[in-house]
Parts: structure tokens; sequence; C-alpha cells
């Protein structure tokens, strides 16, 4: 698994979010990874100017279009980024029960959402959030089988994990959600939300500190933990042993 952790750069402007070239190219070299084409579904508050152009009030938004942008630019066509304003269009913001911005929702071909980002990707961030859209594109992650061997053993579920930018455990976390999210096609959903973008629901979970975890509004895991542990809470201690699991 590719482990570089890139740092983001402002410019001078302050405009938006750029990386090095060396870190372009080995953006470039990931997103060429990507199997399939991927859409992801960009929540902001962008308001349309009578010039064409985008106002966006919300800064978090700003540099969360920026980066996407970016990466779809990076992506030879392989990703795509549909961007959906909660100020002009309501409906579709009320579809997917958005009510808070920047909301980045992965959602497959049948309109159902598998993951979603109330968060700003960046700092040690970054890699896990490329990571999930490979494995949304169909990049098989090395659990997969184990993961669905297990499925009718789990109930639908509903998982948050709460992190920071700068959380040096929850980047060995994150992904251990994204990848049950994904490869479950949400029969488990996973939404990752940075606490500091919303202290209310850092408030309303009782956060003291990331990453923690909230499984069907009542479990919690406080700090890192692994496939196995997810594994054994979802199926409530009946997974099998062995293999890698053992």
């Amino acid at each position: 698994m590719w482990k570089q952790i890139f740092t983001i750069e402002l410019t001078k402007t302050g405009d938006f979010l750029l990386f090095s070239q060396n870190e372009m190219d080995n953006i470039k070299r990931e997103m060429a990874k990507l199997k399939e084409e991927v859409t992801l579904k960009l929540f902001t508050d962008f308001k349309t100017q009578e010039d064409g152009m985008k106002l966006r009030k919300c800064m978090a938004c700003e540099g969360t279009y920026e980066l996407l942008k970016t990466l779809e630019d990076l992506s030879n066509g392989k990703l795509k980024i549909d961007e959906i304003s909660t100020e002009e269009n309501e409906e579709e913001a009320k579809k997917f029960n958005v009510s808070k911005i920047p909301a980045i929702l992965f959602v497959d071909q049948h309109d159902k959402e598998v993951l979603r980002y109330l968060a700003h990707p960046t700092g040690s961030e970054f890699v896990p959030f490329l990571n999930s859209i490979q494995y949304f594109s169909g990049v098989r992650p090395y659990y997969a089988d184990q993961i669905l061997t297990h499925l009718k053993k789990i109930d639908k579920s509903k998982m948050k994990i709460f992190i920071t930018p700068t959380c040096p455990y929850c980047p060995a976390t994150v992904p251990v959600l994204t990848l049950f999210a994904i490869v479950s096609k949400g029969k488990i959903s996973a939404e990752i939300i940075d606490v500091n973008l919303n202290p209310d629901l850092g408030m309303k979970y009782q956060v003291q500190g990331v990453p923690h975890t909230v499984i069907n509004e009542k479990d919690h895991i406080y700090g890192m933990f692994s496939p196995q542990d997810l594994l054994d809470i979802l199926t409530k201690g009946e997974r099998d042993f062995g293999g890698m699991y053992a």
C-alpha cells in the first residue's frame, strides 16, 4: 500500500491549494491505478454569479473543491467531480440528507450512498482518502474476501469515525472503516467526520479524543483498532477464525 504522505501548501494568493510537481507526479501514478471511473458528489454552498463563476462562502468548501478538482485533472478522465450546491439544488441535498458542508459522497450506480466525508481530506488524511477512491474504483483490498465471507453474519450497520487532519493514529484507522463500507457495497456505511469542522457533532457524541468511532449510535471504540477488532464487533463475536484473521 502506498505510504507516502503529502504536504499540501497554500499558494501565495491563498485562493487554492497546490501540490509540488513531485507530488503531482506521484498522484498521477496512483490515479492511473483506478480500474473503473469514479464520480464523487461534492456538496458545497456555491452560488452561480452573473458571469458564470461559482462563489463559495464556506472556506473549507473552497479548499475541498480545489483539492478534488486537482485529483480530477490528474486522473486522466477516471475521476469526475459532481459539485452540487445546497443553495441552488435543495432537492438533491434533501435526497441525500446533506445538512453539513463540505460533504463528499461516494455513491454507487444505483445512487446508494456507501461512504461520506464530512471533512477536507488534507494532511495525514489525504493518502487514506486517495486509497478509498482506488478501492471504490474496484482495486481489491487485501482482506476483501474475509469481509465478504462474513457479510451474512453482519446486520446493516452505520459507522461514524471522528478525526482531525493532524491525528497521528487516524490514517491507520480510517481505511479500516472505509474498506468495510466499500467492500460491503453499503451494507456497512461509513462517515468520516472532521471534528474541527463539525464541533457540534463532536459535542453530541462526546468526543474527547480521536480517532473516536461510533457504531450504530451505541457502540463506541476509543482509539485505533484492527480489521479483526471491527469484524468481532460487527459479527457480535461470531467471526470465523482462520487465515489472515487467526
